[in-house]
């Protein structure tokens, strides 16, 4: 179902019963709902939560802004990692919309559904605009929970430059076979060492993916709004709400320290570890993550 936000309309999915507890989850960089694995979604549900999923601005069914340029993202990212934030005559990169105007949405969709609170969990950037929620909304949000995310601090170890590049690694053309082709390459970069998933999976649902909705743009214009939210460390420090961070050991584009970093900003929280976890859901690691979801839900109640 389509539903609006400032303006613009974003796809959004339940799944549960409506009186159950509510858990929002935020996708990932470029990721679609339908990124979220269904065995790990109705896993959630058989807990007795009311899951609640939707594609950000930007990609899968929701609105696109297409009329929006980015200044400069080379600059953007410069900004972002600079302790000095450049020269004080440089003016903040312009970007298109902020990773604070993506948790603007998930609020408004709470609203849209009247749901007064939720549990708001996030994958990868989903995390960071999920500790945004909590930052910026803490009346609407029952407890954060971060996964495979960061706090943005520019102190912290950075990928590898293997990965870097086969983060915003380009298909050879638009056509289905390359984008899949393009995806599995990419993939192996970050999966999960401990918890594979073979081929045939992947390309059915990449293949799937790319039908539902293929638009690269928008995920170049998400890219710059995380640059341009910067170290995210002194927001975290304000946020008192029950908080968990769920991390791999060995995730290769959000590494560990990454997750051990929010969690240390974050009063009172708790962090996870998963021995062998990438920067992916297999299924192999769907129960675990449940059962964290659930033990930090239920301390919360």
């Amino acid at each position: 179902m389509q539903v609006s936000s400032n303006n613009i309309n974003l796809e959004v999915q339940e799944f549960g019963h409506k009186d159950n507890i509510p858990l929002v989850m935020i996708s990932g960089f470029g990721s679609q709902l339908c990124d979220w694995p269904i065995n790990l979604i109705n896993k959630i549900v058989e807990r007795e939560f009311r899951v609640i999923i939707f594609d950000n601005r930007d990609v899968g069914l929701s609105h696109k802004f297409e009329d929006n340029k980015i200044d400069d993202m080379n600059l953007i990212w410069k900004y972002s990692f600079s302790r000095e934030k450049l020269s004080k005559d440089i003016d903040k990169p312009k970007v298109p919309y902020s990773l604070k105007d993506m948790a603007e949405d998930c609020i408004n969709i709470l609203s849209e559904l009247s749901i007064k609170k939720a549990h708001i969990l996030g994958a990868s950037m989903g995390g960071m605009i999920a500790q945004l929620v909590a930052f910026n909304y803490p009346d609407r949000c029952k407890s954060l929970i971060s996964v495979m995310s960061t706090s943005g601090n520019p102190e912290l170890p950075r990928p590898s430059k293997d990965v870097i590049e086969g983060l915003t690694r380009q298909p050879k053309s638009s056509s289905k076979e390359d984008v899949i082709e393009n995806n599995l390459m990419t993939r192996k970069l970050w999966a999960s060492p401990k918890y594979p998933t073979s081929e045939e999976i992947l390309r059915e649902n990449f293949s799937y993916r790319y039908d539902r909705m293929y638009y690269p743009d928008g995920s170049t214009r998400q890219y710059a709004a995380i640059g341009d939210d910067g170290d995210r460390t002194l927001r975290l420090k304000e946020i008192s709400l029950p908080a968990l961070v769920l991390h791999g050991s060995s995730d290769n584009l959000v590494p560990l320290e990454a997750g051990k970093d929010t969690h240390r900003n974050i009063s009172g929280s708790n962090i996870e570890i998963l021995d062998g976890w990438g920067h992916d859901l297999p299924e192999g690691t769907h129960d675990w993550i449940v059962d964290k979801i659930h033990n930090h839900i239920k301390s919360c109640n």
